[in-house]
């Protein structure tokens, strides 16, 4: 086992020792002169050897002290370098963000590509419905779902998202075109499980009850039936795959309502939560993560948004 004085000894004495000042020590260290002698004295006494020569003044280094000086400056100076490449291997490495399922695979993951080519930056996609703990877990930051900011974070604003209705041009296409709120009684209606802790989650009932100040045919609507998935996701491929229609986060079907994939046959919508982009204040990536906030908004605002009208034609 090493046996080694105290690493603020050695400090205070390599500083004193390059400066020749302890003066210029303490303020180097952020600490008293007197701070630093008490220091040097300390060492002294451990190697029991004067170090410094303090009469006449200026101080200069006894014999001992030119011994021990530069062993222990090229000792530090190892360190900082290895702490250093340390920091830049970290820099350098993909930041993780932590992010809802549906989040990740319908936006984040196909724009990873254009995230690297645009601003050089690389992400580690963590996928999940259970927040992240961004105070003792692995990421770096997270994209968040929710109706307010969270107060005791950075919590920035990304997008604000409506439910809209979509389906297959293949579907509409059958003979079964959606022109009005009334022809939705005679398709199938495709529902998802809402897991956030919201007391007015966009679904297909909410959506009905809201229309029908506009469109009281909506009566004859009946949002019990249809089909029934766990993940937004897997509603989005089934409206795809033409089984029904499906009320979904027009963020997460930007690119399939812009390629024709899926049409948004009424204008009809309703708002939802706000999808923000959450990291500790005194994050060290700090730059990163804005850096990344600022392209994904303008990722948001370039991209092609469906109607968002809340009337019939």
């Amino acid at each position: 086992m090493r046996k080694l004085p105290p690493l603020n000894a050695l400090r205070a004495f390599e500083a004193a020792a390059r400066h020749l000042s302890f003066v210029k020590a303490a303020d180097e260290l952020a600490v008293t002169p007197t701070a630093i002698s008490h220091q040097v004295r300390l060492l002294e006494d451990i190697t029991r050897q004067k170090l410094f020569r303090r009469r006449p003044r200026p101080i200069a280094l006894t014999e001992a002290g030119e011994s021990l000086f530069p062993v222990l400056r090229d000792g530090l100076d190892s360190f900082a370098v290895a702490v250093a490449g340390l920091s830049a291997d970290a820099d350098r490495r993909p930041l993780t963000v932590s992010t809802t399922t549906a989040f990740a695979g319908r936006w984040l993951v196909p724009r990873l590509a254009k995230l690297k080519q645009d601003i050089g930056l690389e992400l580690d996609v963590e996928a999940s419905e259970i927040p992240a703990d961004l105070r003792s877990g692995p990421a770096d930051f997270a994209i968040r779902y929710r109706r307010a900011p969270i107060l005791d974070l950075e919590c920035n604003e990304l997008v604000r998202d409506r439910f809209i209705p979509v389906m297959s041009p293949a579907l509409a296409n059958a003979g079964q075109p959606v022109k009005s709120l009334a022809d939705l009684a005679q398709h199938t209606l495709i529902h998802f499980r809402w897991k956030q802790d919201d007391p007015d989650p966009p679904t297909w009932q909410r959506y009905v009850g809201e229309a029908r100040a506009v469109h009281p045919e909506a009566e004859r609507i009946d949002t019990s039936n249809g089909l029934r998935f766990s993940e937004e996701s897997h509603a989005i491929e089934a409206a795809l795959a033409g089984q029904g229609i499906a009320l979904v986060s027009d963020v997460l079907v930007r690119r399939e309502l812009a390629s024709g994939t899926l049409l948004q046959p009424l204008a009809f919508s309703i708002d939802a939560l706000a999808f923000y982009v959450v990291y500790l204040t005194n994050a060290r990536r700090r730059g990163a993560i804005e850096h990344f906030l600022l392209w994904a908004r303008d990722e948001m605002e370039t991209a092609a948004r469906p109607v968002e009208d809340t009337r019939f034609d």
